[in-house]
């Protein structure tokens, strides 16, 4: 086991400077007069900081290295489905600036968000122009697939693509809702989060040439596993360290988010505190910081916390059998250290 832990760290090492690499090649064109433009896309990617100086690129890459070891549980070489993995990543890193700018949080990563730089407009542009990349660099898929599989790919990405924004605008529209289920969020959050991870997955499986059965159980695969790690950000969100969450562990709560375990909360029948925790989220105003520090109490009170780690104990559990279904065997190995390591709060 320690074995298949330090090979899937040399593994994901070797897919970050990969994934980098080729990300650069799609990103560094243009002509001098839109040098700007790009300034902003490598500074949200971390690969330099506001004034241009050269930086080492944070961020997990968890997306790319799911469509990597997939290809290679496969018997595939990892490197036919670089164009991809890259895809997702930039789509990824799309939707996180416009997330930042549809949340108002100022924070990226440790740093100073796009939009809280260079303002909304500009901001809203440089997520645009990457969302084009990443069309731009699964066309890269071609030289390695037959023509036909090279639009199935593609076509798989803009199916997660628009479902990420399906879930984005379900996101929004409810904000200021009075009341939302914890099976309305559930379908949200499987668009808006578990759809790129499913792609990510069923594309290594397409890459790999895996026939449609195959390519269905890594696609279910991806989906559990991205709806546990959403859940798993959902307790980070309230609950987490900010160096590692790298914003405040506060902020979902004084804009109100509707995270899993606050709509726990608000459906509890659990007496005063309960009722105390509807009246704070009917405020039209955001909560202060210390009325969300009550809150976090609160629902740990409440035990919404370990009602949490429930759903992600099971989603865990279900991306798990479907991975068994899909890669029988060895082969799978390092994908059950990458479950084990992406969701380390089970």
């Amino acid at each position: 086991m320690a074995g298949s832990r330090s090979l899937l760290e040399a593994r994901i090492a070797a897919y970050g400077e990969a994934i980098d690499v080729a990300a650069a090649t799609v990103v560094n064109t243009g002509t001098p007069e839109h040098q700007g433009l790009y300034d902003m896309v490598r500074y949200h990617l971390g690969w330099q900081d506001r004034g241009g100086t050269p930086s080492k690129a944070p961020g997990k890459k968890l997306r790319p290295t799911l469509c990597f070891l997939v290809a290679e549980a496969l018997g595939a070489d990892w490197k036919i489905a670089l164009p991809a993995a890259t895809a997702v990543e930039l789509v990824h890193n799309f939707s996180l600036i416009h997330d930042d700018i549809q949340d108002q949080s100022r924070l990226r990563r440790h740093q100073e968000a796009v939009w809280a730089v260079w303002g909304i407009a500009q901001g809203i542009n440089a997520g645009d122009a990457l969302l084009i990349i990443a069309e731009q660099a699964i066309a890269d898929v071609e030289p390695h697939l037959p023509p036909e599989r090279a639009l199935g790919a593609y076509r798989l990405l803009l199916d997660a693509c628009r479902a990420l924004c399906e879930g984005q605008y379900l996101d929004l529209l409810w904000e200021n809702a009075p009341a939302i289920t914890v099976d309305q969020y559930l379908g949200m959050i499987e668009r808006k989060t578990a759809s790129l991870f499913a792609c990510t997955a069923e594309l290594g499986a397409y890459c790999a040439g895996a026939d449609a059965p195959t390519r269905s159980a890594f696609h279910d695969f991806g989906q559990a596993l991205g709806l546990a790690f959403q859940v798993a950000d959902d307790v980070l969100g309230i609950w987490g360290p900010e160096q590692e969450t790298g914003k405040s562990a506060a902020l979902d709560l004084i804009s109100r988010k509707k995270t899993l375990p606050v709509l726990l909360g608000l459906d509890s029948r659990f007496g005063p505190i309960a009722d105390r925790l509807r009246e704070l989220f009917a405020k039209d105003s955001p909560l202060t910081i210390e009325e969300a520090q009550q809150t976090a109490h609160w629902l740990e009170e409440l035990g919404t916390r370990e009602q949490t780690l429930a759903y992600l104990n099971r989603y865990t559990g279900e991306a798990m059998q479907m991975l068994q279904r899909a890669a029988p065997g060895e082969n799978a190995q390092l994908l059950k250290d990458f479950l084990a390591s992406t969701l380390p709060i089970m």
